[in-house]
Protein backbone atom coordinates (compact mmCIF):
# COMPACT_ATOMS: atom_id res chain seq x y z
CA UNK A 1 0.00 0.00 0.00
CA UNK A 2 1.26 3.13 -1.08
CA UNK A 3 0.66 6.39 0.93
CA UNK A 4 2.06 9.81 1.50
CA UNK A 5 2.30 11.46 4.13
CA UNK A 6 2.31 15.64 4.60
CA UNK A 7 4.71 17.72 6.37
CA UNK A 8 2.70 18.31 9.59
CA UNK A 9 2.56 14.47 10.01
CA UNK A 10 6.36 14.19 10.21
CA UNK A 11 6.47 17.66 12.12
CA UNK A 12 4.25 15.94 15.21
CA UNK A 13 6.94 12.98 15.34
CA UNK A 14 10.12 15.45 15.47
CA UNK A 15 8.22 18.20 17.74
CA UNK A 16 6.40 15.53 20.08
CA UNK A 17 3.59 17.33 19.37
CA UNK A 18 0.78 16.39 21.63
CA UNK A 19 -1.87 14.95 21.18
CA UNK A 20 -0.34 13.89 17.60
CA UNK A 21 2.82 12.59 17.99
CA UNK A 22 2.17 8.79 19.08
CA UNK A 23 -0.31 8.25 15.77
CA UNK A 24 2.15 10.34 13.59
CA UNK A 25 4.75 8.54 15.27
CA UNK A 26 3.14 5.02 14.66
CA UNK A 27 2.52 5.47 10.83
CA UNK A 28 5.98 6.65 10.31
CA UNK A 29 6.99 2.79 12.05
CA UNK A 30 4.65 0.95 9.55
CA UNK A 31 6.61 2.90 6.86
CA UNK A 32 10.50 2.27 8.62
CA UNK A 33 9.56 -1.80 8.95
CA UNK A 34 8.54 -1.95 5.10
CA UNK A 35 4.95 -2.99 6.11
CA UNK A 36 3.56 0.28 3.67
CA UNK A 37 5.20 2.01 1.12
CA UNK A 38 5.84 5.52 2.60
CA UNK A 39 6.52 8.89 0.21
CA UNK A 40 6.90 12.28 0.82
CA UNK A 41 7.12 15.16 -2.01
CA UNK A 42 10.31 16.67 -2.73
CA UNK A 43 9.10 20.06 -1.58
CA UNK A 44 8.78 18.57 2.00
CA UNK A 45 12.09 17.62 2.21
CA UNK A 46 13.47 21.24 1.80
CA UNK A 47 10.82 22.96 4.61
CA UNK A 48 11.50 20.00 6.88
CA UNK A 49 15.26 20.97 6.68
CA UNK A 50 14.80 24.21 6.80
CA UNK A 51 12.15 23.70 9.98
CA UNK A 52 14.49 21.83 12.14
CA UNK A 53 17.19 23.96 11.21
CA UNK A 54 15.66 26.88 12.98
CA UNK A 55 13.65 24.75 15.67
CA UNK A 56 16.82 22.94 16.57
CA UNK A 57 20.28 22.89 14.67
CA UNK A 58 21.87 21.96 11.63
CA UNK A 59 23.12 18.74 12.62
CA UNK A 60 19.70 17.50 13.80
CA UNK A 61 18.31 18.89 10.40
CA UNK A 62 21.47 16.76 8.56
CA UNK A 63 20.30 13.46 10.79
CA UNK A 64 16.52 13.62 10.55
CA UNK A 65 17.07 14.66 6.84
CA UNK A 66 19.24 11.25 6.19
CA UNK A 67 16.53 9.13 8.24
CA UNK A 68 13.45 10.52 6.01
CA UNK A 69 15.88 9.87 3.00
CA UNK A 70 16.14 6.31 4.31
CA UNK A 71 12.40 5.43 4.82
CA UNK A 72 10.70 7.26 2.29
CA UNK A 73 10.62 7.13 -1.19
CA UNK A 74 10.36 11.19 -2.44
CA UNK A 75 8.53 12.36 -5.43
CA UNK A 76 10.16 14.24 -7.65
CA UNK A 77 8.43 17.99 -8.07
CA UNK A 78 8.18 18.27 -11.48
CA UNK A 79 6.47 21.01 -14.10
CA UNK A 80 2.69 19.17 -14.67
CA UNK A 81 2.55 18.37 -11.07
CA UNK A 82 2.91 22.33 -10.20
CA UNK A 83 0.89 23.56 -13.00
CA UNK A 84 -1.72 21.04 -12.05
CA UNK A 85 -1.57 22.62 -8.56
CA UNK A 86 -1.67 26.18 -9.57
CA UNK A 87 -4.97 25.08 -11.41
CA UNK A 88 -7.03 24.71 -8.46
CA UNK A 89 -8.32 27.90 -6.93
CA UNK A 90 -8.93 28.48 -3.61
CA UNK A 91 -6.91 25.57 -2.11
CA UNK A 92 -3.10 25.84 -0.10
CA UNK A 93 -1.08 25.61 -2.84
CA UNK A 94 1.42 23.45 -0.44
CA UNK A 95 -1.02 21.06 0.05
CA UNK A 96 -2.09 21.01 -3.43
CA UNK A 97 1.41 20.46 -4.75
CA UNK A 98 1.51 16.78 -2.38
CA UNK A 99 -1.70 16.16 -3.35
CA UNK A 100 -0.68 15.99 -7.28
CA UNK A 101 2.76 14.24 -6.22
CA UNK A 102 0.96 11.41 -4.35
CA UNK A 103 -1.64 10.68 -7.35
CA UNK A 104 1.88 11.02 -9.81
CA UNK A 105 3.30 8.21 -7.36
CA UNK A 106 0.02 6.27 -7.14
CA UNK A 107 -0.23 6.87 -3.37
CA UNK A 108 -3.78 5.36 -2.49
CA UNK A 109 -3.80 8.04 0.71
CA UNK A 110 -2.89 10.76 2.17
CA UNK A 111 -2.06 10.81 5.84
CA UNK A 112 -2.36 14.85 7.43
CA UNK A 113 -4.31 16.87 10.15
CA UNK A 114 -5.17 19.22 7.72
CA UNK A 115 -7.91 17.59 5.73
CA UNK A 116 -9.83 20.53 4.45
CA UNK A 117 -6.68 21.69 2.44
CA UNK A 118 -7.11 18.45 0.36
CA UNK A 119 -9.32 18.11 -3.16
CA UNK A 120 -11.82 15.05 -2.16
CA UNK A 121 -11.89 13.39 -5.28
CA UNK A 122 -9.00 10.40 -6.28
CA UNK A 123 -7.59 9.45 -2.91
CA UNK A 124 -8.17 8.64 0.54
CA UNK A 125 -7.65 11.50 2.80
CA UNK A 126 -7.12 10.70 6.48
CA UNK A 127 -5.54 11.53 9.53
CA UNK A 128 -2.86 9.48 11.55
CA UNK A 129 -5.44 8.21 13.65
CA UNK A 130 -7.94 7.19 10.80
CA UNK A 131 -5.30 5.28 9.22
CA UNK A 132 -4.79 2.80 11.96
CA UNK A 133 -7.91 1.92 11.70
CA UNK A 134 -7.42 0.68 7.88
CA UNK A 135 -6.47 -3.10 7.35
CA UNK A 136 -2.82 -2.86 6.48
Amino acid sequence: MKILIDTNVILDVLTERKPFHLDSARVWTLVSENMLQGYISAISVNNLYYIINKLKDMKSAETFTDQILEDFEIISLTKDILTQARRVAKKDFEDLIQYFSAIHAGCEYIITRNKKDYPRIGIKILTPAEFLKVPV
